[in-house]
């Protein structure tokens, strides 16, 4: 019952939220942002990180180390794992940025996050770099203006990837398979979190549930824009369910 109450609350309260966030970037945040944080990040090749169970064995202290990483969400939780740690942060759940606060507010990790982030808590200072969410199926390359939202945080890593014009994109740890519970889209995690890193990941905490065939339409438009600007784009995850980009072997981007 009240994991459809925290569904239904997020449905009312949707416009209201998106009228607050328009107002908060268009008189604070876009002329605020330092975006010359992320100079040294251009035309270089890209690693995203995702937060699949595959992720523990992903040899990450071994990647070659020319990589401009992006990891999502709580990829802080890798690090009790492994001494390997991103350029960058993004993350565009409001549950996860209120479950991830205390990280997020201590971090001098790049973080770019949605409008809603500051009222949920987090403080505005050079790293973070606050984004205009608009809903809409579209790789958005300028993303100081707008960046389109979806029903993955893996499509967010994406455009920030376009928006460092690289080299190429280079993806690991995107499992695109998961266990859950049928019932309401939001729900309340029950025990070990089994699909993801780590076994805290949700545990016991509020989670939407995967939308897998939405996600694809998301990949299907990033291969797509990607192959037309000719930078490839490999997904090296380990075993890895998601067949819209072409895969690599993981030996073949370590050092």
């Amino acid at each position: 019952m009240k994991e459809k109450l925290v569904e239904i609350l997020k449905v009312l309260t949707y416009y209201p939220r998106k009228g607050l966030d328009f107002l908060l970037f268009h008189l604070y945040f876009k002329n605020n942002n330092e975006w010359s944080i992320l100079e040294s990040f251009f035309n270089k090749p890209v690693l995203i990180v995702g937060n699949g169970p595959s992720l523990n064995k992903t040899p990450l202290d071994k990647i070659k180390n020319d990589f401009i990483s992006i990891g999502m969400n709580k990829i802080n939780l890798i690090y009790e794992k492994s001494t390997w740690r991103p350029d960058i942060i993004t993350c565009v759940n409001g549950f996860v940025i209120s479950q991830n606060k205390d990280y997020f507010n201590k971090t001098n990790r790049a973080l770019i996050l949605p409008i809603k982030a500051f009222y949920l808590g987090i403080k505005p200072r050079k790293n973070v770099l606050f984004v205009n969410l608009k809903d809409q199926y579209k790789i958005e390359k300028n993303i100081e203006k707008v960046l389109s939202t979806g029903c993955t945080v893996t499509f967010t890593a994406l455009q920030i990837a376009a928006y460092l014009n690289p080299i190429s994109v280079n993806i690991v740890g995107v499992d695109h398979s998961f266990v859950v519970e049928k019932g309401p889209l939001v729900q309340k995690y029950k025990g070990d979190d089994v699909n993801h890193f780590s076994k805290d990941y949700f545990k016991n905490q509020y989670w939407g549930l995967p939308d897998l065939d939405g996600s694809e339409i998301l990949y299907k438009i990033s291969k797509d824009y990607f192959d037309f600007i000719k930078t490839p784009i490999t997904d090296f995850t380990i075993n890895g369910k998601l067949k819209i980009f072409d895969k690599g072997n993981i030996e073949d981007i370590l050092n």
